[in-house]
């Protein structure tokens, strides 16, 4: 279950114009263990759902067990 998701655009520094620039966007998420399970986060790792986020949308994500 998602308990919370903020999406923020992110900025890279562009020098042939010597300002920052709007690049990409970040997807903060926090997912609460629904099932009550107390090994629910030994099921999937951090990392695991980080990087498949990040395969499937091509974006950084930043994923957190609350």
């Amino acid at each position: 279950m998602i308990n919370d998701l903020v999406v923020l655009p992110t900025q890279k520094f562009d020098d042939s114009v010597n300002k920052w620039v709007p690049d990409s966007h970040t997807i903060f998420l926090s997912i609460k263990n629904k099932s009550g399970c107390p090994d629910y986060e030994s099921k999937f790792t951090i990392n695991e759902i980080t990087n498949f986020l990040e395969g499937l949308l091509g974006i950084e994500c930043c994923v957190d067990f609350s």
